[in-house]
């Protein structure tokens, strides 16, 4: 019976350690390599753990326009650095600098949010 016991608690932990960092793995969705800045306005925002998302319109080189999603820390993370759900709103136009998605894809970790007026919601101003 303790080895049993024991088995499992080893396999318990295995899996909380193994779903922790699956979560936290964002070299997956990144290129850490990649860091660029996007400008554009603001359709949608998902205000909620364990991560925010802006789902931003840029308009690219062509002129066309392309969604991206902007992935940024959780709630608790930015409450610390007075970042609010009032922050930034939809229609808003933000400037985002941070790592780029991997292989083309249209997302972006934030690391700085600027607002067009030049005010900075997030990070240091480039």
């Amino acid at each position: 019976m303790k080895h049993s016991l024991g088995a499992v608690c080893i396999v318990a932990t295995l899996a909380i350690a193994s779903a922790a960092l699956g979560h936290h793995a964002s070299n997956l969705d990144y290129d850490e390599n990649t860091i660029g800045t996007i400008e554009g306005v603001v359709q949608d925002i998902f205000w909620s753990n364990p991560h925010i998302h802006f789902y931003v319109t840029v308009t690219n080189e062509d002129g066309g326009s392309e969604l991206w999603d902007m992935e940024g820390p959780n709630l608790s993370s930015l409450s610390r650095r007075g970042v609010s759900r009032d922050s930034v709103a939809v229609g808003d136009t933000i400037a985002i600098t941070g790592t780029l998605g991997r292989d083309g894809r249209k997302r972006i970790w934030a690391t700085t949010i600027v607002r067009d007026d030049g005010s900075v919601v997030m990070g240091e101003r480039q």
